[in-house]
């Protein structure tokens, strides 16, 4: 039932005004077509004549055909023979005599056709209707030898069913005008909206395309970074072994004999070269367990107090250790300075020149 309904309906037309009233168009004529059918059987149980069960064949035929053309596209075409054999119905009564009042009140229901016109008909199409039934009632009076200005009361009635038709007319074009007004303004706001959603569709896109080229980009950046520290740690690293190597060279142990180490310190001892060499001699003696240690001062510009004191320091700590210590290499300006700063280095042992330490240790 459903796929029936769906062809009935398909109209070969793409403008959804015209498949709006195309649809209205079948669906009145699908009902009229229903009444008409319902009212074969009642004309034979009410003893109806051969001729109105023609009418009412010829009625359903048309209504067919309207359904026919409006599916071809030909909107405007199918309603108008639709609205014409709603109006032939109505004017018959008047052509065959059916009733005296017959005259009077068939134009009346020629309002329906106008009606029917405004539901499936473009609004400035409903003046051909208001023209074919206002032509129709004159021929079908004049066909019947109906004199509707005969007297007052016909003047009256004929003249009543003549400016309704005219006004309900003109309040459906009206109304019709104002409706595809209104179906015109939503389709264009409809179209604006499609277009701002197209827009903004197209806005996301791009946006999600910037936002991945800018992940991607703060990604690669983020990985750059990482290798960037990587290889900074690993410099830091190298810079902090070459560090620690230039500190062991700076205050180098060498050994002489398996139980003589010397140390021959060059240049001006501050504290950070102090604890450098406090640290890498007692490291030295740990591991070699020499039990002497000479230690050269020939290249030492000035030894002050701090010096002095460090030197001490090393003495007793290597003392502690098994270890004696031989200060080799005191200059002549350097004795007179430590004497003047009253220094005590009394209990150190002292030589001139490394190599008489050394003849020294061979005696």
């Amino acid at each position: 039932m459903r796929a029936l309904t769906d062809w009935l309906f398909q109209i070969k037309c793409t403008d959804e005004d015209e498949l709006r009233r195309g649809r209205t168009s079948i669906t009145v004529a699908l009902v009229m077509i229903s009444l008409a059918i319902l009212a074969i059987p009642i004309g034979f149980f009410s003893g109806g004549s051969l001729v109105g069960i023609t009418a009412i064949s010829i009625g359903i035929l048309s209504y067919i055909i309207a359904i026919t053309l409006t599916r071809a596209g030909f909107v405007n075409f199918g309603g108008i023979v639709l609205v014409s054999f709603v109006t032939i119905p109505t004017l018959l009564p008047i052509i065959i005599n059916t009733s005296a009042t017959s005259p009077f009140t068939s134009p009346f229901y020629l309002v329906l056709s106008i009606l029917v016109g405004g539901l499936i008909l473009r609004p400035v199409l409903i003046w051909l209707v208001l023209a074919i039934n206002l032509f129709g009632v004159f021929i079908a009076w004049n066909i019947a030898g109906f004199n509707p200005f005969a007297d007052q009361m016909t003047t009256a009635l004929s003249s009543a069913a003549l400016f309704l038709q005219v006004g309900v007319a003109l309040f459906t074009f009206v109304g019709g005008s104002v409706t595809n007004a209104a179906l015109r303004e939503a389709r264009r706001l409809r179209e604006e909206a499609r277009q701002s959603a197209n827009q903004l569709a197209a806005l996301n896109a791009t946006l999600e395309a910037q936002v991945a080229q800018r992940t991607a980009a703060l990604q690669q950046a983020l990985r750059d970074l990482e290798q960037r520290a990587a290889e900074q740690a690993r410099l830091l690293a190298e810079n902090e072994q070459q560090r620690q190597v230039i500190r062991e060279l700076s205050v180098p142990v060498l050994p002489v004999r398996t139980t003589t180490l010397v140390m021959p310190l060059i240049g001006a001892l501050d504290t950070a070269r102090l604890a450098d060499m406090q640290r890498q001699a007692l490291t030295q003696l740990e591991h070699t367990g020499a039990r002497e240690l000479l230690i050269d001062v020939t290249g030492v510009p000035v030894i002050d107090t701090q010096v002095a004191k460090g030197v001490i320091q090393l003495v007793e700590a290597a003392r502690l250790m098994g270890t004696h210590v031989t200060l080799v290499g005191i200059r002549p300006e350097v004795a007179q300075t430590l004497v003047t700063l009253g220094i005590d280095l009394r209990g150190i042992r002292t030589f001139s020149t490394l190599q008489a330490a050394l003849n020294s240790e061979k005696r």
